[in-house]
């Protein structure tokens, strides 16, 4: 399954799970948590330490909804989901590996004190982020679902070098999960798995291969399309007589035949709606915390 697909889905199932919570209790609080560590030039090197780092983080927080010890300001967390994420800066020419994290919270965090408890898991690194997640009316919470889901990494951004090399290093690896009440959401990992039949729905995406000495995919068109269903299609064809008294099949659908290479090809009449693009974001949109 492409990225692109797997995101979508993603954003899906982990957007029905927090409109439940959150209708079960309303007194959540939903945010942006950004863990990052120390920059490097060894990615595989750096992976490891970040995802050690937040291994221990984890850990620490089961501990405490479990066992009752060992609180720390993460422990605030009702449940979450996260992907890591990876730039790369061509100027350092270094790797820049960072967690981003939507959390529903039972307690607003400090940040300060979240910060100690990072530094002592990383031993080099106190940035943290934390921003306050706000919905509206007419996307509720999907731009701050979509920075989480979205792919790590950005494609347009690394040479073909880089991307080689971060290909090498990240294939296999587990880069996104789940923990707390948000945990158990499950992604499906094929692609035959709720495949939309003909009438319903979907996606028309053209994308524009881009060669360059950063090569990259442009998403050129994205179109929200509505296939228009016959009200008549599971009625039989009416018969007709002609003037000979001879019966002929009435054409039922509505449906255009074009010529395309000496074959026909049936196209359906569409209902086109504009796009909400949910990895077009910009996150000045969210309220600096709390």
């Amino acid at each position: 399954m492409c990225a692109g697909i797997r995101a979508a889905r993603s954003m899906k199932r982990y957007l029905d799970r927090i409109h439940e919570l959150m209708r079960q209790n309303p007194r959540l609080k939903p945010v942006l948590i950004t863990l990052t560590v120390k920059n490097g030039e060894d990615l595989e090197e750096r992976y490891n330490h970040l995802t050690s780092s937040f291994r221990k983080l984890l850990s620490r927080y089961r501990d405490y909804k479990k066992k009752g010890w060992g609180f720390n300001q993460f422990c605030k967390i009702d449940g979450a989901f996260y992907t890591t994420e990876y730039t790369y800066n061509e100027k350092t020419k270094q790797w820049h590996p960072h967690i981003h994290i939507f959390a529903l919270l039972n307690e607003w965090i400090d940040q300060e004190e979240l910060s100690e408890t990072w530094h002592d898991i990383t031993l080099d690194s106190y940035i943290i982020d934390i921003r306050r997640v706000k919905k509206t009316k007419e996307h509720g919470y999907s731009k701050a679902v979509a920075e989480v889901c979205k792919y790590a990494l950005k494609f347009g951004d690394l040479s073909v070098e880089n991307t080689w090399d971060a290909f090498l290093t990240l294939k296999g690896k587990r880069l996104t999960g789940s923990f707390g009440s948000m945990h158990g959401v499950k992604i499906p990992d094929k692609a035959t798995d709720d495949m939309p039949l003909e009438e319903l729905p979907y996606l028309e995406m053209f994308y524009r291969f881009v060669f360059d000495k950063k090569s990259y995919y442009n998403l050129e068109i994205t179109k929200d399309v509505t296939p228009q269903t016959n009200s008549r299609q599971s009625e039989e064809a009416a018969p007709t007589t002609d003037t000979t008294g001879e019966n002929e099949l009435k054409a039922q659908d509505e449906a255009r035949t074009l010529p395309v290479r000496g074959h026909a090809v049936t196209e359906r009449p569409q209902q086109v709606h504009e796009y909400f693009d949910p990895f077009d974001i910009e996150r000045e949109e969210y309220d600096f915390y709390p």
